[in-house]
């Protein structure tokens, strides 16, 4: 029995280092390849999710969202304020609409994703900026960060 718990612990020590890995590293390649989603609903998601159960890995979250906007010269904390919003006006109330999981998970991508880059567009205009374009390359970022969001 003992055997058991101490393999179950080893495992999710490893997957600890391993998503903290990524929310270190992935940013940085997202910085320099530009076909790597920022995959910023599936973070959020993972955020809202965790923020309840398990509080490390809703740390990890934020950490990459803050490694992403300082690797991507984004707004700092811009990500991490929309998500907090959805979790806090958004999320209870979806939860009670909305009875399948996957379909929670799908509109709270969709609804994090269309928030935060409506923002950036508004923080564009506002400050004269062009931090964002609007191309196909930010649609192909929304559909693998909604396949990606099926998958979990």
């Amino acid at each position: 029995m003992s055997k058991n718990k101490f393999l179950r612990d080893k495992k999710r020590n490893y997957l600890r280092w391993l998503l903290l890995g990524f929310a270190i590293f992935y940013p940085m390649l997202t910085s320099i390849y530009i076909f790597l989603p920022p995959l910023i609903g599936v973070v959020g998601l993972f955020i809202i999710y965790n923020m309840e159960r398990n509080k490390t890995y809703a740390f990890i979250g934020i950490l990459y969202l803050l490694n992403l906007d300082f690797n991507a010269t984004l707004p700092i904390l811009l990500s991490l304020v929309i998500v907090i919003l959805v979790y806090i006006l958004i999320y209870p109330s979806a939860k009670l609409i909305i009875n399948c999981k996957k379909c929670l998970a799908i509109f709270l991508i969709m609804f994090i994703n269309l928030l935060y880059y409506a923002s950036l567009f508004l923080y564009d205009f506002i400050f004269s900026l062009n931090i964002l374009v609007a191309n196909s390359t930010l649609i192909f970022y929304i559909i693998i960060d909604l396949m990606i969001g099926l998958l979990l």
